[in-house]
């Protein structure tokens, strides 16, 4: 799924380097971001954040991969894939969770396999409680 040549097959829009966005990002495709955003990232698609890329804010996407910079929690309802270049500083929650060596994170994980999964742990801390 994730092969380097095939990373950028989808990309729907493209935020370059040397572009400063402030304010809420909405996308109904996949996005690559080598820019700069302040603010959160709604992406109902894959969401590529390139080693220039830097993100201050909230991101829910499909499948992540982070190479740049990201301050902020993150939910992926599929895979995040933090590069050895990549640096988290907040939360994180998704499926499938791999960080390279030298990528960073400095905050949690929770990772939950897959939906049927979730609601079974759910129903499972209901009756616990």
């Amino acid at each position: 799924m994730w092969k380097k040549d095939q990373r950028n097959d989808n990309i729907k829009s493209f935020i370059a380097e040397g572009v400063v966005i402030r304010g809420q990002i909405q996308s109904k495709g996949s996005l690559r971001l080598d820019g700069s955003i302040d603010g959160g990232m709604d992406v109902q698609g894959d969401l590529i954040i390139g080693a220039s890329g830097i993100l201050k804010g909230e991101v829910k996407a499909v499948n992540i991969i982070l190479a740049g910079k990201l301050e902020g929690n993150l939910v992926a309802s599929g895979k995040l894939e933090i590069a050895s270049t990549g640096k988290i500083k907040g939360d994180v929650q998704c499926s499938v969770f791999t960080i390279e060596e030298g990528g960073i994170l400095d905050g949690n994980s929770k990772m939950s396999g897959n939906k049927a999964e979730s609601e079974a742990v759910k129903s499972w801390e209901k009756k616990k409680a």
